[in-house]
């Protein structure tokens, strides 16, 4: 009898852990996959105004520059130079590089200086150097609007032949901040080899920022240098 005792509480407590065991067979559930994070999507940084880009593939150098109005009918010789250069308030257009990182970058882009010493021409005399072609863009504005289109003499259009000019050490002792004038020059990094230094500040021609052609006093505008 006391055996038989024993072997119904066995019988009962081998039930007991079946259903216990049974009670927790069911299948954990499948933890729910993280949603993929969204990739942040990649951006190239805006450049900034002062930025200077150069395309050594293309043999160009792209600045950015401010119109000065005052020019649509006031004559200067000066077309672009470095805002805070002794001739910034001098220029049609305004430029937030240094005339002196111009010239280093007119360097990488290939260019070869014409002049690299601190000789200066005199009146009457011509600048010289690698033949460089200047254009204009801005904003609504995607075609490229040739420096020979964006300036006017009294008469009609001025001639342009500008040239890498070099000139570093002059532009650097000038403290002008010169980065392309409308005549040949000794301190600019670039000038026009179609008239001798001294003509237009003599009015041989009288030289104006075309307001028919070139955006607003204040805008903003990409001026690109192309090495031919």
């Amino acid at each position: 009898m006391k055996k038989k005792l024993i072997a119904l509480m066995m019988m009962l407590a081998m039930v007991f852990c079946l259903a216990a065991c049974g009670g927790g067979s069911s299948e954990p559930a499948e933890p729910e996959e993280a949603e993929p994070a969204e990739e942040a999507e990649e951006t190239a940084p805006a450049a900034a105004p002062e930025d200077i880009v150069v395309d050594e593939e293309a043999g160009t150098v792209t600045i950015t520059a401010t119109v000065n109005g005052t020019f649509f009918d006031q004559s200067t010789m000066h077309c672009v130079v470095f805002k805070d250069g002794g001739a910034g308030d001098a220029a049609m257009l305004a430029a937030y590089c240094d005339s002196q990182d111009f010239y280093d970058a007119m360097i990488q882009a290939g260019g070869t200086p014409w002049n690299t010493t601190d000789a200066r021409l005199e009146d009457g005399e011509f600048t010289d150097g690698q033949k460089v072609s200047v254009s204009f863009t801005w904003e609504g504005q995607d075609t490229p609007v040739a420096l020979a289109d964006a300036v006017k003499t009294d008469d009609g259009k001025l001639e342009i032949d500008q040239r890498f000019s070099g000139n570093q050490i002059g532009n650097k002792e000038a403290g002008s901040g010169c980065i392309a004038c409308l005549n040949s020059c000794w301190a600019g990094i670039t000038s026009n080899a179609a008239y001798p230094f001294g003509a237009i500040d003599s009015g041989n021609p009288h030289a104006y920022l075309d307001d028919s052609v070139m955006p607003a006093d204040g805008t903003d505008v990409q001026v690109t240098f192309t090495l031919e």
